[in-house]
């Protein structure tokens, strides 16, 4: 038995100031008060663990993270999936989803192949959940850090290899508005994948039709996203407006306090509720190293804090955030 204390819990219902949590081995006993808590006999010989005052909370589950410490997902090494697993610990990550991008169908199968292994295995630290795929189906006007001679629009006989993997793979971002990206929709939606909407300019209908072939998720919300635009002179809600419409769309937000601003949390949460909204980082492998300008998405990048940008400067490439930073930054900004 392991009696976590002197801390503020907090649990889906309730805070809990002055709390404990007695956990025995990998099930959580009871949560209650200290008194509470070590007022039971099983609470007798625990080992105490101070919280020092902190916070307790449950682990983060990060479902769009492409990389901590100098370890890219992309990789493709049973080494750097388990030393991820191990970082990703230490900032209270308990599962993760590790997300691919963009790259040639070939090289996405072979990575594909060593997070089923790993899964098979194994790791210490964070559990792995499955795969996340962005891209290479994804618009090119909104690629963002996406390299665009990767991108490709979805066809049968070349899709076809990523299905083979449709056991692991958890979550799979496309833009809807691409020809043959509906036909790919209804096949992930059969095989239980959940199917997000990202990097895409697709209007109202376009998104419709989409969710009615099984599509149910947004990929981070607000960003690589079209918004409102006009066809046939005609004003019509574009991707944001469109997503954020649709109850049948979940939805994910970087709360890293760079991609979005304070407003835009809110009215995520305002919209979609709790139960339909989760915090990401999309966090890439330069997060925890220092500041400088490195190579990532087959990009030159500069890493300033918390943030990755292209060299230019036109668009972020994902954030060098962790999900415990993330997740002050939401509750500070939606307080």
């Amino acid at each position: 038995m392991l009696l976590i204390s002197n801390g503020t819990v907090y649990t889906p219902n309730q805070v809990i100031p002055d709390g404990a949590v007695l956990v025995d081995g990998t099930i959580i006993h009871s949560v209650g008060t200290l008194e509470q808590v070590t007022g039971s006999k099983s609470a007798g010989g625990a080992q105490r663990l101070d919280a020092g005052g902190g916070l307790i909370v449950p682990g983060f589950v990060n479902m769009h993270i492409h990389g901590v410490g100098g370890y890219d997902v992309m990789e493709g090494t049973s080494t750097s999936l388990q030393t991820m697993s191990e970082l990703l610990a230490r900032d209270g990550v308990t599962s993760w989803v590790p997300t691919l991008g963009t790259a040639p169908l070939k090289e996405i199968e072979r990575v594909l192949s060593v997070i089923r292994n790993a899964m098979t295995d194994g790791v210490n630290g964070a559990k792995i959940l499955g795969a996340h795929i962005e891209g290479p189906y994804l618009n090119s006007k909104e690629r963002g850090a996406h390299p665009a001679e990767l991108l490709l629009n979805p066809k049968p006989e070349e899709y076809a290899g990523l299905l083979e993997y449709a056991d692991i793979i958890r979550v799979f971002t496309l833009a809807p508005e691409l020809p043959g990206a509906i036909d790919l929709i209804a096949r992930m939606k059969q095989e239980g994948i959940l199917v997000s909407a990202g990097h895409s300019v697709a209007i109202d209908e376009e998104l419709s039709n989409a969710v009615n072939e099984g599509l149910s998720h947004a990929t981070h919300m607000f960003c690589n996203m079209g918004t409102l635009r006009r066809v046939n002179i005609r004003r019509v809600a574009g991707m944001v407006e469109s997503a954020l419409l649709d109850d049948r769309i979940s939805t994910e937000i970087i709360t890293d306090g760079y991609h979005i601003s304070p407003s835009l949390m809110k009215l995520a949460l305002k919209v979609k509720g709790i139960d339909k909204l989760a915090i990401i980082t999309d966090s890439s492998g330069l997060t925890g190293l220092p500041p400088g300008n490195y190579s990532a998405f087959g990009e030159e990048v500069t890493l300033e804090q918390n943030i990755v940008y292209l060299a230019d400067r036109s668009a972020y490439a994902g954030s060098a955030s962790t999900m415990d930073y993330c997740l002050r930054c939401a509750v500070e900004s939606m307080d």
